[in-house]
């Protein structure tokens, strides 16, 4: 990937940390590109063996909640890095006039296709495309939404604030623009940077070293549960994606342990930067503590 450019950093001086700013290797590392976790193959899992009609509503669920909105009847809807395809089904069933997606991953292209077919969505309603967010030849060819949806994608790009810059041009006036972002966690032991390490040694591990560390972490989720009196069970057992955007935990899990590229700012950096930079209101914002994604929905004026 390119170095940071000027027009896309946010305000303030570089930091030598992932996640702001660092677009180029270290000396003697592998291009970013070389080090990307295989997105599309979790999600081809998810759809063939997790997805179902208690996970779609609860995505829908969650897609209304984050949109403010009852129903997308008459919009268009633009789904960047679309992963699994749930999300776009999700505004199909909204009423979305027209549901266009991308990824950069053909797995997850592929799943999203599968996704289309098993619900019998029409392709001229729900049309889906292989690209890149970096891409402005691509983009280029693209017709601006109403709504621009990019749920914990934009981080994973290897160059997040061009990406968000990108998105953000592909909004109507009037429309909005909804992006989650991971959120930067500096406090020890559970530091952004330290994360983006574990990412990036999983990404590169073979197979008996990824099933350590998903060991681990599951041990390490079941006994935070137990000490504070929750079943330590359920979250791994459940069906229906409820309080997870109809996601499961096994593939969130791997997405999380996995997800390289990996960038992070505070709520604070991706509002002035949208808000400031870009010229987008704030409608909504979902502020987290910890590592996951703060939820922001933007509104361009007129």
């Amino acid at each position: 990937m390119s170095g940071c450019a000027a027009s896309t950093c946010p305000p303030g001086p570089a930091r030598r940390l992932p996640g702001r700013c660092r677009r180029r290797p270290e000396r003697g590392e592998p291009p970013l590109t070389e080090t990307r976790f295989a997105f599309g193959a979790n999600w081809t899992d998810f759809v063939g063996k997790a997805l179902n009609d208690r996970r779609v509503a609860s995505a829908v669920v969650d897609t209304r909640r984050l949109l403010r909105c009852d129903t997308l009847d008459g919009r268009t809807l633009l789904d960047i890095g679309c992963g699994s395809g749930l999300f776009s089904l999700a505004a199909h069933v909204l009423g979305a006039r027209r549901v266009v997606s991308f990824d950069f991953d053909p797995q997850s292209v592929s799943a999203s296709e599968t996704l289309r077919s098993r619900f019998q969505v029409p392709p001229e309603r729900w049309t889906i495309h292989q690209g890149s967010v970096l891409d402005e030849a691509f983009l280029g060819r693209l017709e601006p939404a109403d709504v621009v949806y990019s749920w914990g994608v934009l981080h994973h790009t290897g160059d997040m604030w061009k990406a968000i810059t990108h998105a953000a041009r592909l909004v109507r006036p009037e429309g909005r623009f909804a992006i989650s972002i991971y959120n930067r966690v500096t406090r020890f032991p559970d530091r952004s940077s330290m994360w983006w390490k574990i990412k990036r040694f999983y990404v590169r591990s073979p197979g008996a070293a990824r099933r350590a560390l998903e060991l681990a972490y599951v041990t390490n989720h079941m006994a935070t549960r137990l000490i504070s009196l929750r079943n330590p069970l359920r979250p791994l057992l459940e069906r229906g994606g409820e309080g997870r955007r109809g996601m499961d935990f096994w593939h969130d899990m791997r997405d999380w342990l996995g997800g390289f590229p990996y960038e992070f700012a505070t709520a604070g950096e991706i509002f002035e930067f949208v808000h400031d930079r870009l010229g987008l209101e704030l409608i909504y914002l979902n502020t987290v503590e910890g590592n996951a994604c703060n939820e922001f929905l933007f509104r361009r004026p007129h």
